[in-house]
């Protein structure tokens, strides 16, 4: 299962937690075919057989057997198999942990397009974590650049921060503020709250209450209660 990893920033005026993005998985059991295709070298049937070992559906639940899996289809430069492999290493899920072998896979995973492992990668470098030795915020911002080109909200979000925070950099409001939009638009809610609160306080742009209210409405919509209360705090506010 490949998780995005949320950098540190800001995460509205109220705190909240956010939700992590998971990969979907079929329901239907396992076939002799797809292990068939498998094991012809077909990468993505490896992929599917294991979420299936990943999950236990249709078969007995093995860590061990998915990551097995993943690596094969990681072989035929399958960029999910690497980077779901790389999510059980470095975690240490049901696996003996290997942060080494799991960062060497999300790069390559990252290198073939897939926007998860990219953003993984930003977080790693940002707070130095999971075998990164120190904080490179300039590693972290390419990554989380690309993550966001490949149309993953969270690494739209990911960086944002970094513009917000200045992080080995300047501060840039109005830059935070296109990426916070951006990750919004990808329907992530913690995009949606930190554009809306941009919008309130003035700070990036003329102040636009009407603007910030609505990117909050969108955020609620999406999950964020942070972005639900900032709203209905508005709202009652400025009732007539």
């Amino acid at each position: 299962m490949t998780k995005a990893v949320l950098g540190i920033g800001m995460l509205g005026w109220i705190a909240a937690c956010a939700p992590r993005a998971v990969e979907p998985r079929s329901p239907e059991p396992t076939s002799p075919a797809t292990a068939a295709a498998c094991d012809q070298g077909k990468g993505p049937s490896c992929v599917e057989l294991a979420d299936r070992y990943d999950s236990g559906t249709g078969v007995e639940r093995s860590t061990v057997k998915a990551l097995e899996l993943y690596l094969q289809a990681c072989q035929h430069d399958v960029a999910r198999g690497c980077s779901a492999a790389a999510e059980l290493l470095i975690g240490g899920d049901g696996v003996p942990k290997d942060e080494a072998k799991g960062m060497v896979l999300r790069e390559k995973a990252c290198k073939l397009n897939e926007p998860i492992a990219c953003n993984n990668l930003g977080a790693a470098y940002s707070e130095a974590k999971e075998g990164v030795a120190s904080v490179d915020h300039a590693k972290a911002r390419v990554f989380y650049e690309k993550s966001c080109k490949l149309d993953d909200g969270v690494g739209c979000f990911n960086l944002g921060n970094v513009f917000r925070l200045g992080e080995g950099m300047a501060i840039d409001l109005p830059r935070a503020l296109a990426e916070f939009q951006r990750a919004c638009e990808l329907d992530t809610a913690m995009g949606c709250t930190e554009a809306g609160i941009l919008y309130c306080e003035g700070s990036a742009v003329p102040r636009d209450l009407a603007k910030g209210i609505a990117l909050f409405d969108k955020g609620c919509r999406l999950g964020s209660e942070v972005s639900c209360r900032n709203r209905d705090r508005l709202r009652d506010a400025h009732a007539p």
